[in-house]
């Protein structure tokens, strides 16, 4: 039975199939928060960290940043 590492951050394709699933995609949370589309995506993959876009793409996946990110946003104040 292969362990999941629990450190290591959800795909970025599992974080857009799950947005998906959830009825939205990153151009729509762009346009939610007047950001680029460029800038959510580099969020889902990981080039870039901004603790709004990334929280409302946990909230709309249901899940925690934590969940999502493991340790990316625990410095950065809410």
């Amino acid at each position: 039975m292969t362990m999941i590492n629990q450190t290591e951050p959800m795909h970025p394709a599992n974080i857009k199939a799950a947005l998906e699933i959830a009825g939205t995609n990153q151009t729509e949370i762009a346009s939610e928060l007047s950001v680029s589309d460029t800038a959510v995506n580099h969020v889902i993959t990981g080039r870039s960290a901004s603790r709004r876009i990334a929280e409302h793409i946990a909230q709309k996946i249901g899940k925690s940043i934590e969940d999502i990110w493991p340790g990316k946003y625990t410095d950065q104040a809410a």
